[in-house]
C-alpha cells in the first residue's frame, strides 16, 4: 500500500512538471538565440536589414539574434520554412509584401497560408517605389512622359522583375491610368533594369527609391512621381502620383516581422516590444535610412490591420490586372 502511494505521487509529480514546464519555457523565453528568416540573399538589402533589426532586438530581448538566409521559389521556401518551425519564438521572419501579401493572389500554388499560417509582429521598414525615365529625358513630370509615349505611336516599354512583381504591377497600373499601352521587358534584377533606364533603352521603370536613389542624386536617371499616398522623407521634394493626377498608381513595398501562428501568446508580446524597441531605438533608424527605407513606425496591432487590408487591396489589384502565374 505504502509503495502504491509512492508511486501515485511520484506520477502525479511527474504530470505536474510536465504540465508546467511550457510555462516555464515561456516564463524563461528566451533562453537561447533566435533566428530571424531572410528570403534573400547576404549583403541583399532585406538581409541588411534583418542584420540591423536583429543588432537592436537583441540589445533589448537580452539574447543573441541571428540571420538565416532562405533563398528561392519568390520567398516560398523562406516563408515555408518560418510556417513549419516549432511555434516557440525561436524563429521569426522578415516577410516582405511581395511574399505576405502579393504573391499568394498571383500564384496558383502557395505553400503556405499568408493569413493563417503567420502572426504579425511589427513593421520593420517601407520602400517607396519611385517612377523613373533616363535623365536625358525631356520629361519634367508623369503628365508630360504620359503625352510624349502617347505621340509615339508605339507601347511604351518598362523594365520588370518579372509577372507579379511590383515593377510589373505598378507599370501596368500607370498605363491603364494613363490610357497608354505598355509592354514589359523582363529582367533577372534592379541592376541591369537600371543599366538600360539609363542607357535609354527602356522608355520607363518603378523601382524601389533603395536601389535607384543614387542614380537619381547622381541625375543619370530622373524620378518623376513616387507612387504612394504621401511623399518621402528620402526624396521631399518628389510629387506623388496622387499629385501627379494618377491616384490609383501606388504600391509601396514593405518589410514586417512574422512568427509562426501558434506562437504562445506569452511569447509573442515580448518578441514585438523587442521589435518595436529596436525600431524606436535612433541609431536603429539612422541605420535603416541610410539603407534608402523609412524605419517603420506601426506597432503589433496596428501592423497586423495594415497587413490585413493590404492583404485585401492587392487581392483586388491583382485580379482586375488579370495576372496570374500557374
Amino acid at each position: 500500500m505504502w509503495k502504491r502511494c509512492v508511486v501515485h505521487a511520484a506520477c502525479v509529480a511527474a504530470s505536474i512538471g510536465a504540465q508546467a514546464a511550457p510555462g516555464r519555457a515561456q516564463a524563461d523565453f528566451p533562453a537561447k538565440p533566435i533566428s530571424i528568416i531572410v528570403a534573400n540573399a547576404p549583403g541583399s538589402q532585406a538581409d541588411l536589414l534583418g542584420r540591423i533589426l536583429a543588432q537592436g532586438m537583441s540589445r533589448h530581448i537580452g539574447q543573441n539574434i541571428i540571420v538565416e538566409n532562405r533563398l528561392g521559389a519568390s520567398g516560398f521556401i523562406a516563408a515555408r520554412t518560418t510556417a513549419q518551425a516549432a511555434p516557440d519564438g525561436y524563429t521569426v521572419m522578415l516577410g516582405s509584401s511581395g511574399v505576405m501579401a502579393i504573391n499568394p493572389h498571383v500564384y496558383a500554388s502557395v505553400p503556405y497560408d499568408a493569413r493563417k499560417d503567420f502572426v504579425a509582429l511589427a513593421e520593420v521598414a517601407s520602400s517607396p517605389n519611385v517612377f523613373l525615365v533616363s535623365g536625358s529625358s525631356s520629361a519634367r513630370s508623369l503628365r508630360e512622359f504620359a503625352a510624349a509615349a502617347s505621340r509615339a505611336g508605339r507601347p511604351a516599354n518598362f523594365g520588370s522583375l518579372g509577372t507579379g512583381a511590383t515593377t510589373n504591377i505598378v507599370s501596368q497600373l500607370f498605363g491603364r491610368a494613363a490610357s497608354l499601352q505598355v509592354t514589359e521587358i523582363a529582367y533577372k534584377g534592379e541592376p541591369a533594369i537600371i543599366n538600360d533606364l539609363v542607357a535609354g533603352r527602356l522608355d520607363f521603370s518603378v523601382l524601389p527609391i533603395a536601389s535607384s536613389i543614387t542614380y537619381i542624386r547622381s541625375g543619370k536617371l530622373k524620378a518623376l512621381a513616387v507612387a504612394a499616398q504621401k511623399r518621402t522623407e528620402l526624396l521631399a521634394d518628389l510629387p506623388t502620383t496622387v499629385e501627379a493626377g494618377y491616384p490609383s498608381v501606388q504600391m509601396t513595398q514593405w518589410f514586417g516581422l512574422f512568427a509562426p501562428a501558434a506562437t504562445p501568446p506569452a511569447i509573442v508580446p515580448k518578441l514585438a516590444v523587442a521589435a518595436e524597441a529596436a525600431l524606436a531605438d535612433a541609431e536603429t533608424r539612422q541605420r535603416i535610412t541610410q539603407l534608402g527605407v523609412e524605419p517603420g513606425r506601426l506597432n503589433r496591432q496596428a501592423f497586423a490591420g495594415f497587413f490585413a487590408s493590404q492583404f485585401e487591396e492587392y487581392r483586388a489589384m491583382v485580379k482586375r490586372l488579370g495576372i496570374r502565374v500557374d
